[in-house]
């Protein structure tokens, strides 16, 4: 593993090929102590950007509980704000949590978050590609 990919509990989170993506793999139930591992990856390995992307395989997500969702809320502030998500291969179950935690994070970080789910990895990466296309035309020109 490098050091651009790491595992957590489970879970397994890289940068992502473009450098301004988070690349996760959500294994399980998500503890509140590995939601600070994921946040801590994010600050380290996303600082100085104005924002970031999220995509990932969430096949296999078991529960955010109670608790994880506060830490999610709680760490939230310590990466760059998340300015699209697209995961794929999600259940019904992992869209409605996906949507409440993401409607949680959006109401305390004020971050614009459009949440995209796609059948593959392939229909993630080609949403991910027109928001980065949006999120650059609406950059001020230097």
């Amino acid at each position: 593993m490098s050091e651009h990919e790491h595992t957590i509990g489970r879970h397994t989170v890289r940068v992502g090929e473009h450098g301004d993506t988070l690349d996760l793999i959500l294994r399980g139930d998500v503890a509140p102590d590995e939601v600070a591992r994921i946040f801590d990856f994010m600050a380290s390995r996303f600082a100085g950007r104005s924002y970031m992307l999220v995509t990932g395989d969430v096949s296999e997500l078991g529960h955010v509980t109670a608790a994880s969702r506060r830490a999610i809320m709680k760490e939230a502030g310590r990466a760059p704000p998340i300015r699209g998500l697209a995961y794929h291969r999600a259940s019904f179950g992992a869209r409605v949590i996906t949507e409440l935690v993401m409607r949680t994070y959006v109401f305390v970080t004020g971050a614009d978050l459009p949440v995209h789910f796609a059948e593959d990895e392939a229909g993630a990466l080609a949403w991910l590609a027109t928001r980065r296309k949006q999120l650059a035309a609406a950059e001020p020109r230097r």
